[in-house]
Parts: structure tokens; C-alpha cells; sequence
């Protein structure tokens, strides 16, 4: 299977479907998809595959997984058609290239403030992408920290890394400044966009402006 063209602006943690349409039409070209149970943005399975089947083709489709097991990830990709498969809790890497082989589907690799995880697996594979997510003791991510964008900096300039992915504290304020020192691949983010006190439901307007100045940043970029 082919590695997708890149996305460049994923919002991450939807659960809610009018809301996940909407998202899609924003400009946006990827969505996350959370399927941790013990997330505050977790998503149903129903829900995903009615999300999956209505933006299929428009966007690109993350589902983002903590300690899934091989038959959970492979049955959620095959009911969801997923085009990338986030590992963000601590896999190791036998079962992220397990994955792989079982689901044929991208691996990103997702790391919490340090450095990133396999930058080469078994037999010399390597991960699809690498993203780095604020490091907060006891979370997986989604805490709203801001990552440390020096170390981020020098995570990009990595020459095994293709693809680099910057999450943690995302908002449509520091998106700008973030794409400038970082110079990422693309940029994640959940509540930055997220309307208060309802985690997984975005405020559109937020969205917009995010992905609004992200566009603009990476055009200065490249």
C-alpha cells in the first residue's frame, strides 16, 4: 500500500458526527479519531464508521489508539477503511510493525515530550510519520500542554524522519509561531479548537481560524 500524501492540518478528537461534517468542509485534510476508552474525546464505533463513510475521500482518516490490542486496531481499520494508525500510548515496536503487516495501513508514531520511538523498527522498517505530543505525567496526550518546540526543531531535522507531526497546545493563536520554528510536516490539534467544557465538540470559528493561519504558515514555509 502507497503512503498517503501528508496531511497538513488534522483536528483530532471529534465524536460527534454534524460537527465532524462540518470539520471536514473546513479546509481541513485530515481528522483524528480517538478510540482510548478512557479519553474525554473517545468516539463510539458506530459513530466513527457513520463519520468514515460520509468524508471518506475528502479527508484523510486518522483513528489514534492507547495500547490497543492487534485485533482491536485490525478490526476498527477494517470496518473504518483507516488511511493512518496513530500509536499513541506504549506500544512497543513489535507490535507497531505487527500492525502494519496485519492492516497494511500507515504507522505514526506518537511520543509524549522525549525522544521519538522507533525511529527504526524490526528489520529496518521505519515509521510512516513521527508526531510529538506534550509530556504530562500520567496522560496520553489531548492535556493542552504546549510541546517543547526546540526539541521538536531538532526531532524535524532528523534525517530518518520524514514526516513530522507537532501536537500539544495547538491553538489558532500560536499555530503561526509554532509552523515557524518547527517547520513541521503538519500540525494536530484537539482542544485548542474545542468549544469549552464539551471535549470533542469544536467551535467551528475556532477551527477556521486555525486552519486559516496554519495554511498561511506553511505557505511562508515552503
Amino acid at each position: 500500500m502507497p503512503v498517503p500524501e501528508m496531511f497538513r492540518i488534522k483536528i483530532c478528537g471529534l465524536n460527534d458526527f454534524e460537527n465532524a461534517i462540518a470539520v471536514a468542509h473546513s479546509g481541513a485534510d485530515a481528522i483524528g479519531l480517538n478510540f482510548f476508552p478512557k479519553s474525554k474525546r473517545r468516539i463510539d464505533l458506530t459513530t466513527a464508521e457513520r463519520i468514515a463513510n460520509f468524508v471518506r475521500g475528502e479527508v484523510q482518516i486518522v483513528g489514534l489508539f492507547v495500547n490497543a490490542s492487534l485485533e482491536e486496531i485490525a478490526e476498527t481499520h477494517q470496518k473504518l477503511g483507516l488511511d493512518w494508525i496513530q500509536l499513541h500510548g506504549d506500544e512497543t515496536a513489535e507490535l507497531a510493525l505487527s500492525i502494519y503487516k496485519e492492516t497494511n495501513v500507515p504507522i505514526m508514531a506518537a511520543s509524549r515530550g522525549r525522544l521519538h520511538r522507533w525511529k527504526t523498527l524490526p528489520d529496518g522498517f521505519q515509521p510512516h510519520a513521527q508526531l510529538m505530543d506534550a509530556a504530562v505525567d500520567g496522560a496520553y496526550g489531548g492535556t493542552g500542554h504546549l510541546s517543547d518546540w526546540e526539541l521538536a526543531a531538532t526531532w524535524r531535522s532528523d534525517e530518518l524522519i520524514q514526516r513530522f507531526v507537532l501536537a500539544g497546545g495547538l491553538t489558532p493563536e500560536n499555530v503561526t509561531g509554532a509552523i515557524s520554528v518547527v517547520r513541521p510536516s503538519a500540525v494536530d490539534v484537539a482542544g485548542g479548537v474545542e468549544i469549552a467544557g464539551q471535549p470533542g465538540l469544536k467551535d467551528m470559528v475556532k477551527v477556521e481560524q486555525f486552519v486559516s493561519a496554519a495554511h498561511r504558515a506553511f505557505g511562508a514555509i515552503t
